[in-house]
């Protein structure tokens, strides 16, 4: 194993399969499992599909309960989209079974005593003929929902079905891989897991997934976790909206700010920042009540070059608005809006700051300013 790990760390695959397949036959070696896994791995990286898939079979065969299945369902993940198996990868992504509901037990009551009857007449025994029995109807697949195309049968038992449930990491994965080519099925997938609030972790992976197709489906749904799902998630689905492209995604993105907490109205306010949006970031300072969130609006302004704005917004603000005001002038790099504050304002120590961002400016202006000074 020692030395199969070198070969593997050099890229040395070919070397690496010998050394693997004689760890992955020695009933002595304590890492079997671990071997075929590795081997599997190695065939895969020289073009040996098939001899990959027979190694992971062989493993989920002889080590049915090993942690090292995990990774071996990755790299089956990894041949499928290579294979472009759509079948194999719709196997991955299914969601998991519901936990199964006992009914519940019904009370017993005691069974009154059969009433006396009379002895049966004796009649001649019919044997009717036997009458083929009616197939029972196949269940409805789920609301809004297609059923999962079964997998293609496999020649010569290659494509074992798994005997791991496959995790959501894996499913995220596989539903990435088929999104080009039927985003109407996956889209809901990937908008289901965003919207878990258990899994916030997954949702975000989930975000980003959506977020890649172009389609308008998947922008509407990334709207919609950005508006109902766990925080960490909403903020991740801000940041994904901000990088689309059209005028219409700034309104979106102030809908969602207004019924967002103080935490996703910061990243709304970053993702205007990154579209330089400066009307809607104008609006927000001017209606955002939370000092916090309204100062962060004004620095990201500054950011955006809303030298105008800000020039319009400094007089009317409270004193610590008017500090985030000065900070964003500096970030505008608004020589002149930094000189009217160090002439007029009413405040010593505001004037003081406005000189000193100036100087860290040491624009031909500003330095002229000062040395009149």
């Amino acid at each position: 194993m020692a030395r199969a790990k070198d070969a593997i760390a050099d890229e040395h695959w070919l070397k690496a399969i010998g050394e693997l397949q004689a760890a992955a036959g020695d009933a002595r070696e304590p890492n079997r499992a671990e071997a075929m896994f590795w081997l599997a791995h190695c065939q895969n990286q020289t073009g040996e599909q098939v001899a990959a898939l027979e190694t992971i079979a062989r493993l989920q065969r002889e080590f049915p309960g090993s942690p090292w299945l995990r990774f071996a369902e990755s790299l089956r993940l990894e041949i499928a989209q290579k294979l472009n198996r759509d079948d194999v990868l719709w196997q991955m992504a299914r969601p998991p079974a519901p936990p199964a509901v006992a009914a519940p037990a019904l009370a017993a009551t005691p069974a009154a005593p059969p009433a006396p009857q009379p002895p049966p007449a004796r009649v001649p025994r019919v044997i009717a003929p036997a009458r083929p029995a009616t197939p029972a109807p196949p269940a409805p697949p789920a609301p809004g929902f297609a059923p999962f195309p079964p997998m293609a049968t496999p020649r010569g038992g290659t494509w074992v079905a798994s005997t791991v449930a496959p995790d959501t990491d894996l499913r995220i994965l596989a539903l990435g891989s088929l999104m080009q080519a039927h985003p109407d099925r996956v889209i809901p997938l990937l908008q289901a897991i965003a919207l878990d609030p258990a899994s916030p972790g997954d949702g975000r992976r989930a975000v980003f997934v959506l977020a890649q197709s172009p389609t308008p489906e998947a922008q509407m749904s990334v709207l919609e976790v950005a508006k109902r799902a766990a925080e960490p998630v909403r903020v991740e689905a801000v940041k994904e909206l901000g990088r689309y492209q059209g005028p219409v995604i700034s309104r979106e993105l102030l809908k969602v700010y207004a019924v967002g907490t103080p935490r996703v109205k910061r990243q709304v306010v970053a993702s205007l920042g990154d579209r330089a949006d400066r009307p809607a970031l104008l609006h927000i300072v001017r209606s955002e009540a939370d000092p916090t969130v309204r100062n962060t609006a004004i620095v990201t302004l500054g950011r955006a070059g809303g030298r105008e704005e800000l020039r319009g917004l400094y007089a009317a603000l409270p004193p610590d608005g008017r500090k985030a005001c000065l900070m964003a002038f500096f970030n505008a790099r608004d020589e002149d809006g930094l000189i009217h504050i160090a002439e007029t304002d009413h405040d010593a120590a505001m004037r003081q700051e406005a000189r000193n961002d100036l100087r860290l400016l040491g624009t031909a202006k500003a330095l002229a300013y000062l040395q009149r000074k």
